[in-house]
């Protein structure tokens, strides 16, 4: 999808040109893709730009929104109305309030900063530190990124920025100058249901649900997997008289490797008479530093899942270069794997604190004591595991995680996930544990919605680490972890320790996918998730780490340059 930002200002002497908005939007927007000039829409008191394929994307006046949208919402730009349901971010002004939208599932992220002058928001922090014109860094931000990959449950690289959470409207007062927060958290209460009455439930809702999203009056693509979310959404579509172009992508041996994501979903689209496309992403020939910046620039720092974009993100490129508009995405939140403790169900999901890992003292320096877990992510009395991991799942994984991966693809394709939908997720929280627990529900119900034909039990992709064990990227690592940038966010011995576990190798020239597979195909999937249950979460690997901290440097300095690329700009 494209970046939305907008800007309103209090007097006219804070108002912002629309030259700025669009160095901005430029700045942003990675090199390479077609010429898509910005689109800006300016008020007397405001400003909405989109940049970037917009496609997908709507304006009306200083109104716009991103995504899609489930359902007919004529007055979805009029500030006071119902928010829609559906996946998106969404801002809309009015001539006495402004407000910032999140869906449901808050699958989109909003950042947003405030001050006596200015309301800022955007769906790239970059966006707006170029606007607030320099940065206040944030070592909470740097904390959570080490311990969990991502910026934590709240916060920002920059100390004034603000996530918007899901299923919030953020109201600006224009004449008090001042901001209201209505959001409404993720609540599990299960009710009584049989498993026949519970699958007969969801299955309505999501035909009915699925049905409300329009993918026709944009090109959308189909990113096709071998398991049963992608199975399910597709099977659901075509019925619904969709035909839309699907795609897988990987290494060119997963194309003829059965029980392989490229092998089943090529078979997928063959039966439904779809047309498929299977696209290579061998690692491109590019330094990391590179691949890195590349990545870093068009997520702004809000993930280490570096593994899927080690072509540089040639691959989501040249969907905008094609045409492609956007892509319909199986995210789910059905229900997470078994766990056996609270603290389980909180690793499980990725909320993982340096002190899990780290002494107490070392996890206290690393973040300035500005680390800790929000009250409102902490276990409720009264409340299961089972249903405490599903809400962090809801209330963290979805709109933190999830959402992150969105931002990498966001310069290039338009995003939906209709699975998220307001409707599905609330019936999930009213469902017993056991019927949510590994998806058990939804599973049936995929299995006979969707066509006679195995499921896949590997990805097309190679192991996701193994090139952390290249010659290459240990070299970038190392020279990474000696940078200058780093000598002020680590401390000389945490560095020194993260050096000495880098140990330069090749990779093995026979990958272990095959063997996994074998063990998947062999093993029952309840033994696999009884294994995952006993064991808990594991170590954080040491790699992961020095790969978290050379991000984070790189970040560190992305952000110092986008805080100067409007000096001298006029307002």
């Amino acid at each position: 999808m494209s970046h939305l930002i907008l800007a309103c200002w209090r007097g006219p002497e804070d108002a912002f040109a629309e030259s700025a908005l669009r160095r901005v939007a430029a700045r942003i927007t990675p090199p390479g893709l077609p010429d898509r000039a910005p689109r800006v829409g300016m008020g007397a008191r405001e400003a909405v730009c989109l940049a970037g394929p917009t496609a997908a994307a709507a304006m009306a006046g200083t109104s716009a929104h991103l995504g899609a949208f489930a359902g007919t919402w004529t007055d979805w730009n009029l500030p006071g109305t119902p928010v829609p349901d559906g996946t998106f971010a969404l801002v809309r002004c009015g001539p006495a309030t402004v407000e910032l939208c999140s869906d449901f599932a808050g699958s989109r992220t909003l950042w947003y900063a405030f001050s006596d002058t200015h309301l800022l928001a955007s769906t790239s922090q970059r966006a707006l530190v170029a606007l607030l014109g320099d940065l206040d860094f944030n070592r909470a931000a740097f904390a959570w990124f080490l311990s969990s990959g991502n910026l934590g449950p709240s916060e920002a690289w920059d100390r004034r920025l603000h996530r918007l959470p899901p299923a919030s409207r953020l109201v600006l007062d224009r004449a008090r100058w001042h901001l209201d927060l209505r959001t409404e958290p993720a609540a599990f209460h299960p009710e009584a249901m049989t498993p026949d009455g519970a699958r007969g439930a969801l299955r309505e809702i999501l035909r009915a649900e699925l049905g409300r999203f329009d993918f026709t009056s944009a090109r959308w693509g189909f990113p096709l997997s071998g398991g049963y979310d992608c199975r399910f959404l597709l099977a659901t579509l075509v019925k619904a008289g969709l035909r839309p172009q699907t795609m897988t992508w990987g290494l060119a041996a997963s194309l003829h490797q059965p029980g392989n994501d490229a092998y089943i979903a090529q078979r997928l689209a063959a039966h439904f008479g779809l047309p498929h496309e299977y696209l290579l992403t061998e690692r491109a020939e590019l330094p990391p530093a590179e691949v890195a910046d590349r990545f870093l620039a068009a997520c702004g720092g809000t993930t280490d899942q570096l593994f899927p974009y080690l072509d540089g993100l040639a691959m989501w490129a040249s969907f905008a270069e094609r045409g492609l508009d956007g892509v319909i995405r199986g995210d789910e939140g059905f229900g997470w794997i078994p766990v056996r403790t609270m603290e389980h169900a909180r690793r499980s999901v990725g909320l993982v604190l340096l002190r899990d890992f780290l002494g107490e003292a070392e996890a206290e320096a690393l973040s300035d004591g500005r680390q800790a877990l929000p009250e409102a992510l902490a276990p409720r009395p009264g409340e299961s595991i089972a249903a405490y991991r599903d809400r962090l799942y809801h209330a963290y994984r979805i709109p933190v995680g999830l959402a992150a991966l969105n931002d990498v693809k966001a310069p290039f394709v338009e995003i939906a996930s209709p699975l998220l939908a307001r409707e599905v997720l609330s019936f999930v929280r009213r469902m017993p544990d056991a019927l949510r627990t590994g998806k058990a529900v939804f599973r049936e119900i995929a299995k006979t919605e969707g066509p006679p034909l195995p499921y896949a039990t590997m990805g097309a992709d190679d192991d996701r680490d193994g090139y952390l064990h290249s010659e290459p990227y240990v070299r970038w690592l190392r020279e990474e972890l000696e940078s200058p940038v780093l000598d002020a966010l680590l401390p000389a011995s945490w560095r020194d320790r993260l050096v000495g576990g880098l140990q330069a190798g090749s990779f093995p020239a026979q990958s272990s996918r095959s063997v996994k597979a074998l063990l998947k195909r062999i093993l029952p999937g309840a033994w696999v998730s009884a294994a995952r249950a006993r064991l808990g979460a594991p170590p954080t690997p040491a790699r992961l780490l020095a790969l978290r901290a050379a991000l984070a440097g790189r970040t560190l300095r992305l952000l110092q340059a986008d805080a100067r690329s409007l000096r001298g700009e006029s307002a």
